[in-house]
């Protein structure tokens, strides 16, 4: 009986330490759940930082390298390293992928270079309620990244990509790719990779302002509703399969552009340099080319349909295969072999009214085949 124990106090040991190491085992799990998770390559991912005010970011923003972190509403005053622009909020080369920026406000710019942000969120960004500008954006990845409402000022674009793209109500103002703009200000990107891309990207009720996208890549992209302003250069885009509806280029050059196979709807290229511009295959309805420059322009196989040219010269445009009918306004200068036929054409409201209005359309003239040398096809 002298070496009898008791072991109600032993357990009640035991239990007390695993009802400890229970509770700690609970409180790291909801540290870890709030600070994120640590990926493989030690970095901080779905973290949440919305609304966090950032005096200085420096070196421990790293933390949002590994995507899918929340930013919304947060605000850069200011940030390191500093760069030949002064402080910027450094995400270069970054893995921001799915992340989300809404209504961020920088008043220290963001450098983009090489950032991945795909499927990620800039909807509203902005600086002081005034456009987020001078940003080195060049190689940036923004596949499938919306940019609602975002505005966005002298933004640096050799080689990004914004292949699908949201930029619904969006500002872009002097966007570039020109190197001559980079020069004294940021490298440029390698040789054969400075076009932007956008393709099958969305452009509605937005507004771009003196940008030069030249030789970018905007195929299948849909404009609705957009605005292209003056001195936008556009020259050599592709802009093959695109969209247009109800959206005007103001005074912009598409010198060269790719428009085959393209929908133009209610659209206006008013006072535009066209010059050497492919609408072969194009459907246009109902759109504006007054007082454009139409040197050497292609509409071969395109279907143009109440189309204006008043004020044009199209003496020198290829018009075979083209079906141009119910054209309006002052009859345009014409190749030798086409002449102008007008009628009055009638529409049928749906109340029942009928306009009539005087129009025209551009055929081939009876007179070419008089030479002997060239058969009429019907």
């Amino acid at each position: 009986m002298m070496f009898q124990t008791n072991p109600r106090p032993l357990g009640l040991l035991v239990a007390s330490a695993l009802v400890m190491l229970a509770f700690t085992a609970d409180a790291q799990s909801y540290r870890g759940k709030r600070a994120g998770r640590a990926n493989a390559s030690g970095y901080v991912s779905d973290c949440n930082m919305a609304g966090t005010v950032f005096m200085e970011v420096g070196k421990n923003f790293g933390m949002v390298n590994g995507g899918r972190c929340v930013l919304n509403g947060s605000r850069f005053e200011n940030s390191e390293p500093m760069g030949d622009m002064g402080p910027v909020v450094p995400l270069d080369g970054m893995d921001l992928r799915h992340s989300q920026w809404v209504a961020v406000d920088f008043l220290t710019p963001p450098s983009l270079r090489y950032a991945n942000a795909s499927q990620a969120n800039f909807s509203a960004i902005h600086m002081d309620g005034e456009p987020v500008e001078m940003v080195d954006a060049t190689g940036f990845i923004a596949t499938k990244t919306k940019f609602h409402g975002a505005q966005m000022a002298s933004w640096y674009v050799q080689g990004a990509s914004f292949d699908e793209a949201d930029f619904s109500s969006a500002l872009l103002q002097a966007w570039t790719t020109d190197a001559l703009a980079y020069e004294g200000l940021y490298d440029t990107a390698p040789d054969g990779m400075r076009a932007m891309s956008a393709r099958s990207a969305r452009f509605e009720n937005c507004l771009l302002e003196e940008c030069n996208m030249s030789g970018g890549d905007f195929e299948d992209a849909t404009f609705l509703l957009t605005k292209f302003t003056e001195e936008c250069v556009f020259n050599g885009t592709n802009f093959y399969n695109a969209m247009f509806d109800q959206t005007d280029f103001v005074e912009a050059s598409l010198s060269g552009a790719n428009m085959r196979d393209s929908r133009v709807d209610k659209s206006s290229f008013e006072n535009c340099n066209l010059t050497g511009a492919q609408f072969g295959g194009a459907m246009v309805r109902n759109s504006s080319f007054k007082g454009a420059n139409m040197r050497g322009v292609s509409f071969e196989g395109a279907m143009v349909d109440g189309a204006d040219f008043t004020g044009t010269d199209l003496s020198t445009c290829n018009l075979v295969g083209a079906v141009m009918k119910k054209l309006v306004g002052t009859a345009p200068e014409l190749p030798q072999d086409y002449v102008i036929k007008s009628y009055v054409a009638e529409e049928v409201s749906a109340k029942g009214d009928t306009t009539r209005m005087d129009v025209y359309e551009i055929v081939i003239s009876q007179n070419r085949y008089n030479d002997g040398l060239r058969e009429k096809k019907d």
